[in-house]
């Protein structure tokens, strides 16, 4: 009879711990890279390329991504998206996240780069796993140059 009980025991404790122990087996992704693969004011979108390693020895799968863009500290851009793909075990994948700007946060963004004689940004956001959210962020500089030249087409010239 005691055997009984302490397998029920066991058993009922083993179960109120699983989710902890999956999460100490089961490593979360590591952000190898961040890269701005393009930026366009002309079709209201930026695009980055974030490099996910899966440390596993299995492929993990990804649930979604959600962040958005900072430009000189204006919110910009926000993306949120559903995914069904998985991560393979053991090598870096490379996920596209194109960002749809708000075009009336953008001109006021625009107006403070061209004031500011600066175009700085902030992309941050997360990847949702299994294992929990794994955060993202990188800040950077566009040229003028290449601000003066997405802005144009939008102001006619």
């Amino acid at each position: 009879m005691k055997r009984i009980v302490f397998f029920l025991l066991l058993s009922f404790g083993l179960t109120g711990c699983q989710s902890g122990i999956i999460k100490k087996i089961v490593k979360a992704p590591e952000v190898k890279s961040i890269q701005l693969k393009s930026f366009s004011a002309q079709n209201k979108t930026v695009v980055f390329d974030v490099g996910l390693f899966n440390p596993n020895a299995f492929s993990l799968p990804i649930d979604g991504f959600d962040g958005g863009i900072k430009l000189n500290g204006f919110d910009v851009g926000k993306f949120a998206a559903k995914s069904d793909t998985s991560l393979p075990a053991k090598e870096i994948q490379t996920i596209t996240l194109p960002i749809t700007l708000d075009a009336e946060a953008f001109g006021r963004a625009a107006r403070s780069v061209l004031s500011d004689g600066q175009a700085l940004y902030n992309f941050k956001g997360g990847v949702d796993t299994s294992v929990g959210k794994v955060p993202f962020s990188q800040d950077g500089e566009l040229s003028m140059q290449d601000i003066i030249k997405t802005l144009m087409p939008s102001f006619g010239f």
